[in-house]
C-alpha cells in the first residue's frame, strides 16, 4: 500500500509540475530502474525534478533490502533519533551485496546524466560567453549538492547522508520560498493600489479609497475560524461533513473515516481537506474582496501549525498514536479561535519601502534602455556620395542553384540552438498586466513539498 501511495503521488507530481510526459528510453540493463532522458536544461524546475527521480529510485532500492528494512525497524522499536543525528546513513552497511550494486550503478548514471547537462549548458551558450553577453559562472545551477562527488564510481554511507541532508533541506527552502513569494505578491498589491491613486485625480483617488475599505470591511466579516487541530475545528467537520451527531465525537472514528487511503496516517492532503470549511468562512471566490491566493497561503499555515502541534516525529504524517495522544491535551478542548492572515503582519514599512524602491530602479532600466534602442533605430545610414560608381563593383552573390529544389546547405561553422519540441507553458502562470517582477505563487511548490514528505517517510519511518 505504501508503494501504491508513493507511486501514485510521484505520477501526480511529474504531470502537474513538468505539465507533460516523457517516455524513458529502453534501459539496456534490466536490473536498473530506468532513467528519464533530460530535455531542457534550462529549465530549473526540471533539474529539481531529475534529483527527486534519483532520490525515488534510491528509495525503492532500499526500501526491498531486508538487511537496511531490519535495521530500520529496530531503530524504531527502540525509539531512537538516528534521523535526526544523519546516523541512518550507516544502516548502509547492512545492505546486502546485490542492493549495494544497483545503487552504485543508478549513482554512475546520475554523475553521468549531471556531467551530460553541464556539458550541453556550456555549449548552448557558448555563443554568449564569447560575444561578452553572458557571464561562464552566470549559468542555471545543477543540482548536484545529493552526492559525494569525490567518489564517482560507488555508492557510500557519504552519498546517503547528503541525499537525506538535500531532501531535509529541500523541504525547508520550499516553505521559505513560498513565504517569500507571498510576502512579495501581497507588497505588489499595496503597490499597484497606492499606484492607481498616485494617478488618479481627486474624485477617483476618494472613489477608490472608499471601495478599498469596504472591501477589507466586507472580508474580516466573517464567522468564528476555529483553532486548527482543536475539539471544536474537529466536532464540525465532524457534523457539517460526516454528518454525525457531535455529541457522539469518536476521535478513533473520526481518524478512520478521514484516513482516505486507509494507511493508517493522516498525510497532507487528508490534513488539508479537515480546513475547508474553516477556510470557506473566509474566503469565497465569488466575493471580489475575497483574495483566493490568500486563501492558499492561509491553508499554508493552517497545515504548518498541526503538523508542528501533533507530528511529534516530524516525519511528515500524523500516526493515529499522535492524533489520539494530541485529543487528550487541555489544548484540544480550549475554545480557540485562529488568527487569520488579517491579524497578522505579512510585511514591514521598510520592507515595502525597498520593494518599491526596486521597482523603480527595474523601470527605469528598461525605460533607459527603451530611449538607446529609439536613438539608435533614428540614427540615419550613411549615405554614399558615388552610389552609381560603387553599385558598378558591387558584385551579386547568387546563391548556388540546388537540384530537385533542395535546401540549401546548412554552414558548419553556425553553431544552432536545438529547437525545443514540446512547447509548454511556464509552470508559473504571469498576470499580463502585473509588474514585471512579480509572479503569482506557484500552488506546485506544495505539491512538491508533498512528494518530498512522502519519499522521506518512506525511506525513514514507514518501512513495514
Amino acid at each position: 500500500m505504501q508503494r501504491d501511495r508513493l507511486l501514485w503521488y510521484v505520477g501526480t507530481v511529474v504531470v502537474l509540475v513538468c505539465g507533460f510526459t516523457h517516455s524513458a528510453p529502453v534501459n539496456p540493463n534490466p536490473n536498473i530502474p530506468d532513467v528519464k532522458e533530460n530535455t531542457d536544461p534550462m529549465d530549473d524546475n526540471f533539474l529539481s525534478l531529475e534529483y527527486k527521480k534519483y532520490l525515488e529510485e534510491v528509495v525503492q532500492l532500499l526500501e526491498s533490502d531486508e538487511g537496511f528494512k531490519a535495521e530500520l525497524d529496530k531503530m524504531n522499536a527502540e525509539g531512537k533519533d538516528d534521523l535526526a543525528s544523519g546516523q541512518i546513513a550507516h544502516y548502509l552497511q547492512f545492505a546486502n551485496k546485490q542492493t549495494r550494486t544497483k545503487l552504485d550503478e543508478l549513482k554512475r548514471l546520475e554523475v553521468r546524466r549531471l556531467r551530460d547537462l553541464h556539458k550541453k549548458l556550456m555549449r548552448e551558450t557558448a555563443d554568449e560567453i564569447r560575444a561578452g553577453k553572458r557571464d561562464p559562472k552566470d549559468l542555471p545551477s545543477v543540482d548536484s549538492e545529493h552526492m559525494d562527488h569525490s567518489n564517482p564510481h560507488t555508492f557510500e554511507i557519504e552519498d546517503l547522508r547528503k541525499l537525506i541532508k538535500k531532501t531535509t533541506d529541500d523541504l525547508t527552502n520550499v516553505d521559505k520560498k513560498r513565504k517569500e513569494e507571498f510576502k512579495h505578491y501581497e507588497m505588489n498589491k499595496e503597490h499597484e493600489y497606492r499606484e492607481k491613486l498616485k494617478h488618479a485625480n481627486a474624485e477617483e483617488a476618494e472613489r477608490l479609497k472608499k471601495e478599498h475599505e469596504e472591501n477589507l470591511k466586507k472580508h474580516k466579516e466573517h464567522p468564528k475560524v476555529n483553532h486548527p487541530g482543536n475539539a471544536n475545528q474537529l466536532k464540525e467537520v465532524w457534523e457539517e461533513e460526516d454528518h454525525l451527531d457531535p455529541e457522539d465525537f469518536d476521535p478513533k472514528v473520526f481518524f478512520g473515516l478521514h484516513d482516505i487511503d486507509g494507511d493508517g496516517y493522516l498525510n497532507t492532503p487528508e490534513i488539508e481537506a479537515l480546513f475547508q470549511n474553516e477556510l470557506d468562512k473566509v474566503y469565497n471566490s465569488s466575493n471580489p474582496e475575497d483574495d483566493m491566493v490568500e486563501r492558499d497561503e492561509e491553508m499554508n499555515r493552517m497545515r504548518e501549525h498541526v503538523f508542528t502541534e501533533i507530528d511529534k516525529d516530524q516525519d511528515g504524517f500524523v500516526s493515529l498514536e499522535e492524533f489520539m495522544k494530541s485529543t487528550q491535551t487541555e489544548d484540544f478542548e480550549k475554545d480557540e479561535s485562529w488568527d487569520t492572515l488579517d491579524d497578522e503582519e505579512v510585511f514591514t514599512d521598510q520592507e515595502l519601502e525597498e520593494y518599491e524602491k526596486t521597482l523603480a530602479e527595474q523601470e527605469a532600466k528598461l525605460q533607459e534602455r527603451h530611449n538607446l534602442n529609439n536613438a539608435e533605430a533614428a540614427v540615419p545610414a550613411a549615405v554614399d556620395e558615388h552610389p552609381q560608381e560603387a553599385q558598378a563593383h558591387e558584385q551579386p552573390q547568387q546563391p548556388p542553384i540546388q537540384e530537385n529544389h533542395q535546401q540549401p546547405p546548412i554552414q558548419e561553422n553556425h553553431q544552432q540552438l536545438p529547437i525545443q519540441e514540446n512547447n509548454q507553458p511556464p509552470l508559473v502562470q504571469e498576470d499580463p498586466n502585473a509588474d514585471p517582477l512579480f509572479k503569482k505563487i506557484p500552488t506546485q511548490y506544495m505539491l512538491i513539498h508533498q512528494l518530498h514528505l512522502l519519499i522521506f517517510s518512506l525511506l525513514f519511518n514507514k518501512l513495514t
